[in-house]
């Protein structure tokens, strides 16, 4: 694939790199890159990128066609490119970030039609998350089953990314959550999450912030993002989980700990059924 090509030229040899499928028929492309400050240009090809960090703390710009995207972003953020468009990725600081390349023979077979998808800047998108986390287990433990885990993982992110191109959002509404509100919201709850012994924000101190009502906030908050707020509150626990898996010597009863759930096993259980791996699991292949 040109777009793999183009990034190991930009940022050296990756960590690992598994190619699914044989030469010009290969349906993806699994690798995994660790590295400071960069500069990544790579030209408009027929692959479809998803890129999802494993690092907390990167300022990135990303410049998708005519979208630009600048943030500080944390462990688990989604970036999808389409196929036929060109990227343009600045990062300061480490990075550590998975790639996942799609050849679009692939997406449209998987798909059963002509597969299309938006270029997504989303932090959040869980089901791209996990998708991508049950794929850096299987590129690096290599269990026997492990193979049909990696079709597995290529297979759902192509349902994703059709899901995402065939939703319509709803027209927002009057009084709905405006982009200050929902910075402002993030902010809390990346308060609670960065620091566990203040407990989750609750629906009245979320609301509060945005200058709603509890009940409005709710309708707001789900149609911005697709999710409750426990569930998005949840889902940053599990984000902040990824990089702390990642730290040598981080027992995943310590991640529970610091990432506030009550007790381990209500962690792992947590994540296993958000991610569809284990936090052990996802710990062994981080920690390479």
């Amino acid at each position: 694939m040109k777009a793999v090509t183009e990034t190991i030229s930009a940022l050296g040899t990756p960590i690992f790199m598994q190619v699914v499928g044989e030469g010009p028929s290969s349906a993806a492309t699994i690798a995994r890159w660790r590295h400071n400050e960069s500069e990544v240009n790579v030209a408009a090809s027929d692959t479809t990128l998803v890129a999802v960090s494993l690092q907390d703390g990167q300022r990135v710009k990303q410049q998708v066609g005519q979208d630009v995207v600048s943030r500080t972003i944390r462990a688990g953020s989604v970036l999808v490119v389409p196929a036929h468009q060109p990227i343009n990725v600045m990062i300061e600081g480490e990075a550590d970030i998975l790639q996942i390349f799609l050849s679009m023979a692939f997406l449209d077979s998987a798909t059963e039609g002509n597969f299309a998808c938006p270029a997504v800047f989303d932090p959040h998108d869980g089901e791209l998350q996990a998708a991508a986390m049950a794929l850096l287990v299987a590129a690096t433990r290599q269990d026997p089953d492990d193979p049909l885990l990696t079709e597995s993982g290529i297979h759902r992110i192509a349902a994703r990314l059709q899901n995402l191109a065939d939703y319509r959002p709803p027209r927002p509404r009057r009084g709905g959550l405006g982009r200050s509100a929902c910075r402002r919201v993030d902010d809390l709850i990346a308060a609670a999450v960065d620091d566990t012994t203040a407990g989750s924000p609750t629906l009245a101190q979320l609301a509060s912030v945005t200058n709603l009502s509890v009940d409005h906030f709710i309708r707001a908050f789900r149609q911005q993002t697709g999710v409750t707020p426990h569930r998005h509150m949840v889902r940053c626990r599990l984000e902040r989980a990824i990089a702390l898996l990642k730290k040598p010597g981080k027992s995943v009863a310590e991640v529970a700990d610091e990432t506030g759930f009550a007790t381990p096993a209500h962690f792992v259980a947590t994540f296993r059924r958000a991610m569809g791996v284990t936090p052990g699991a996802v710990r062994a292949a981080l920690v390479r």
